[in-house]
């Protein structure tokens, strides 16, 4: 694999990640759970240079993870109605995922140059 190649699988790699981290943490918006009790953690994507070019990614938990809300129907609450929900911002996650559509576009577009400039070179040579 020639090292665009590989610069592009990797935006591709990030930006999978980051679109599944969104989906997971909208799917689990709704979630709740007892105050003080480990229920849903939200995950975040950081982005580092990977050496040699192309970049690394890594899901990481949010923090802080929960919000205390008032809810007391849920058969979760405290006495005081009290509930843990994740801290999840809907408006927060449509962009992130908005960002992994438009990252893995522009690494699948260089990746096909990549390899138009692989078979270019190839015919050369032959």
């Amino acid at each position: 694999m020639t090292p665009a190649a590989a610069i592009a699988l990797s935006g591709l790699t990030a930006a999978t990640l980051k679109l599944n981290a969104s989906a997971s943490n909208l799917a689990n918006a709704d979630d709740t759970s007892a105050v003080g009790s480990r229920g849903y953690v939200p995950v975040q994507v950081e982005d580092s240079a990977a050496p040699g070019g192309g970049v690394v990614a890594q899901a990481i938990a949010v923090k802080p993870a929960s919000l205390i809300a008032y809810d007391p129907a849920s058969p979760l609450a405290t006495a005081q109605g009290l509930i843990d929900t994740p801290d999840i911002a809907p408006i927060t996650e449509i962009t992130n995922q908005l960002q992994a559509r438009q990252a893995f576009a522009f690494s699948l577009e260089a990746l096909r140059v990549a390899e138009e400039d692989q078979k270019a070179l190839l015919d050369v040579t032959t």
